[in-house]
């Protein structure tokens, strides 16, 4: 196997991804839980572009991204999506052709591997190890450390431990210049050839900066359900870095009021610079969410529409080679959700839309989200459309009705993107 079967560890008990908060009585017999974190362990089949429409055209950059693709001698298909204008797909199945392996050998962290099984190239700090017979220039193959912290770092020989390994690539940095005193920064293997046929699209100024950007498909589609109108007063409540909060202004055309907010400086830093960088029109303001009425920040039903792309366990991230995720993380979410969902409601003009999502896929954080939702506020939910993804899970009080006007992102559907959850509400009186 290429990949590991599940990215938890041996102490985790994996039914909590399909237990309620409230208790954990839920019964998980429908919902297959090997599946779901083999899954998790996966790179997705695409790779997914937003095209900025304040500053490019979607068929020139649909064009460019092909005849980028073709001149690096890659024959993949690429599409503008049908339900979503401004996105542009790259489908890259896992070929069965089976890769050489090089007899020298560069170990990188996890992280850095599950970036390269998306299109990146290795960048010098995801670099643990690198044989001391390496030159630049030479071929090599790269594997993950399985073990984390297990292989030190600079090793010199062969790496014994547990380790997958996931492509191949050309050497730009040496060892002298990766470990030394003062070690180089910048790209220090380029790729060429990984287990998960996902072209190297990341670096090399691959597209002009503000045009466009890699962005996953769930997330793209969750500005489209929550449907800008030019006439909106809009928030985004948990904006940082500004991917979905750009969508939006674009789908604005610039105009309507947006108004984006972040509680961390660096965080809002990084939001304002997006902006900027996109050509978005947005007041971005450092706040706490959870308090934007108690400190007299707006009034009550101020907004026409609210996303809440709520802070999660971002369990829906793919591919997971490693996570070293505990129950008491994943329970502390809940709670900070449903604070910054009753903020959000007050918040909703009566007849106004909130769009609650997540890059996660727990029961808890999602469709129970929703159902606790449903019986403490006087919310409506609305089909999410388009819905390009698969109803909610079962074991909460969601009808079978409600559980199709929800999307969640998962296994055996037909886009093989991350792990995500979208719902849609109208406040009524």
């Amino acid at each position: 196997m290429p990949y590991p079967e599940s990215p938890f560890g041996d102490d985790f008990d994996e039914r909590i991804l399909v237990q309620r908060v409230d208790d954990d009585e839920t019964n998980v017999n429908e919902i297959q839980i090997g599946e779901i974190t083999k899954w998790l362990c996966e790179a997705p089949k695409i790779t997914s572009f937003r095209v900025n429409t304040l500053k490019a055209d979607v068929g020139e950059i649909h064009r460019y991204i092909e005849a980028y693709i073709a001149d690096a001698g890659q024959n993949l298909h690429v599409e503008k999506h049908p339900s979503c204008e401004d996105a542009i797909i790259v489908h890259h199945t896992v070929s069965n052709q089976i890769l050489k392996k090089y007899n020298k050998e560069i170990i990188i962290d996890a992280v850095c591997g599950a970036a390269v099984l998306r299109g990146a190239h290795i960048y010098a700090p995801g670099v643990i190890g690198m044989m001391t017979n390496i030159q630049v220039g030479d071929n090599v193959s790269i594997y993950v450390d399985f073990e984390k912290n297990k292989c030190k770092k600079g090793f010199l020989k062969l790496y014994e431990g547990k380790k997958i390994f996931i492509g191949n690539g050309e050497v730009i940095l040496g060892r002298h210049q990766l470990f030394c005193e003062a070690p180089q920064t910048g790209i220090a293997v380029k790729m060429i050839e990984t287990i998960s046929n996902c072209p190297p699209l990341l670096g090399d100024n691959f597209l002009p900066p503000g045009v466009a950007l890699l962005q996953n498909l769930p997330s793209i589609v969750c500005i489209h359900v929550l449907a800008p109108g030019s006439n909106d007063v809009i928030l985004d409540m948990c904006a940082s870095p500004g991917n979905k909060t750009t969508h939006i202004a674009a789908l604005l055309q610039n105009q309507g009021k947006l108004i984006a907010i972040d509680k961390t400086p660096s965080k809002v830093r990084q939001l304002k610079q997006r902006c900027e960088l996109f050509g978005a029109n947005v007041e971005v303001l450092q706040a706490d969410s959870t308090k934007l009425i108690k400190e007299n920040r707006f009034s009550s039903e101020f907004f026409d529409k609210i996303l809440l792309d709520a802070p999660c366990s971002a369990l829906g991230k793919r591919p997971q080679l490693i996570n070293t995720t505990s129950r008491k993380i994943l329970r502390s979410y809940v709670p900070l959700q449903r604070k910054l969902f009753e903020t959000a409601v007050q918040l909703l003009k009566t007849n106004g839309i909130l769009v609650y999502s997540t890059c996660t896929i727990t029961l808890a954080e999602n469709e129970g989200i929703v159902a606790w939702a449903l019986r403490n506020f006087n919310l409506e939910l609305m089909e999410a459309t388009p819905i390009l993804a698969g109803p909610g899970w079962e074991g909460t009080q969601l009808t079978n009705e409600q559980l199709k006007k929800v999307q969640r992102f998962g296994p055996q559907q037909s886009i093989d993107s991350v792990g995500f959850f979208i719902a849609k509400f109208v406040k009524v009186k």
